[in-house]
């Protein structure tokens, strides 16, 4: 009855709600990451590295205020990994929770080979309803060199077991805060910067100029205003060059480690949109108001639409989708 590219949040999401409420037979194809980001590579790991960065801040800035003698907090960040490793699900198990649920489940990249077949691998499934929900992925700005220098993201920064003597994170929204400032409290000079005149520029002002304050305090070093115009290796670091928007002089930062979050991309190619007549945006999956796309049948939700690239939006996605999907299915499945 429904196909579901995607085995995310917003993806199982809908088709959890298809399956239950409407009786749906519901294929899944995953090409990378069963139970999407959120458990695997955001929410979930991202959060046990937070509670380790507050533990080490509280010591070396509390304790001894409240009469608590201790020797100064110390990250070692493999064993951080290690634990955050322990908090995720195999990927072998999702598939067989998702299966044991009644699922059809496919590991392998999907590809439309017309507007209601796909190829997932050595299988051919066709449907008369597919719903498109790949995520999306770190976008990387134009920068000049940064290809040939390396860089870390969200995902990458949770597998290192060594901490960066300094990080030079691109981006003041919400990831770029929330590593910039977990990586400072381990211990890494951290320096974060936004062509936008203020960090978190989806809070209101006035909680964003308290959050700067508060993140100054803490050492973080904040440039507003100016973009990485260029970046180079030079022995074992990175020069970048930083210049302000306002044309004033340049300057050149020294850093360990880059790190991205300055935007999202959607998780598009491979799947022959065009190929079927999909219409496509900036942002990604053109849909309407039912998270239809421009040939009938075929929906997407998520991250692979809208720029927001959170959750709750997915899962409004999902909630709207199975329904309209609920509408086109067969008496059977009412």
């Amino acid at each position: 009855d429904l196909i579901v590219i995607g085995g995310g949040s917003a993806a199982r999401d809908a088709a959890g709600k298809a399956a239950r409420e409407h009786d749906a037979h519901v294929a899944l194809v995953e090409k990378e990451r069963w139970g999407g980001s959120c458990p695997n590579v955001a929410c979930t790991p991202t959060k046990a590295y937070l509670v380790a960065a507050e533990l080490a801040h509280d010591v070396n800035e509390l304790a001894s205020k409240l009469g608590v003698e201790t020797g100064p907090a110390t990250i070692d960040l493999a064993r951080v990994k290690a634990r955050k490793d322990t908090l995720k699900k195999p990927q072998d198990r999702w598939v067989a929770d998702l299966e044991a649920q009644g699922y059809a489940t496919y590991t392998t990249e999907a590809t439309f080979v017309d507007p209601h077949t796909i190829r997932a691998g050595e299988h051919l499934l066709e449907s008369e309803r597919i719903l498109i929900a790949t995520g999306s992925r770190t976008a990387v700005p134009p920068i000049e060199g940064i290809h040939e220098v390396g860089w870390i993201d969200h995902v990458s920064a949770l597998e290192l077991t060594e901490l960066p003597e300094s990080l030079l994170v691109v981006g003041a929204g919400a990831v770029g805060l929330e590593f910039g400032q977990t990586f400072s409290r381990f211990g890494s000079r951290v320096t974060i910067v936004d062509a936008l005149d203020r960090i978190a520029p989806l809070a209101d002002a006035e909680a964003s100029a308290t959050l700067t304050s508060a993140l100054e305090e803490e050492g973080i070093e904040l440039v507003l205003s100016a973009f990485v115009k260029r970046v180079r290796r030079d022995g074992g670091d990175i020069v970048a060059t930083l210049a302000p928007r306002d044309g004033s002089p340049e300057r050149d930062l020294r850093v360990a480690e880059i790190l991205l979050a300055s935007g999202r991309v959607p998780n598009v190619e491979g799947l022959n949109l065009d190929g079927v007549g999909i219409e496509t945006t900036k942002a990604g999956i053109a849909v309407d108001e039912h998270m239809r796309t421009s040939v009938p049948g075929l929906y997407a939700i998520g991250d692979v639409v809208s720029a927001l690239n959170q959750i709750s939006v997915g899962f409004g996605h999902a909630a709207i989708a199975a329904t309209d999907v609920h509408n086109e299915l067969p008496h059977r499945a009412l």
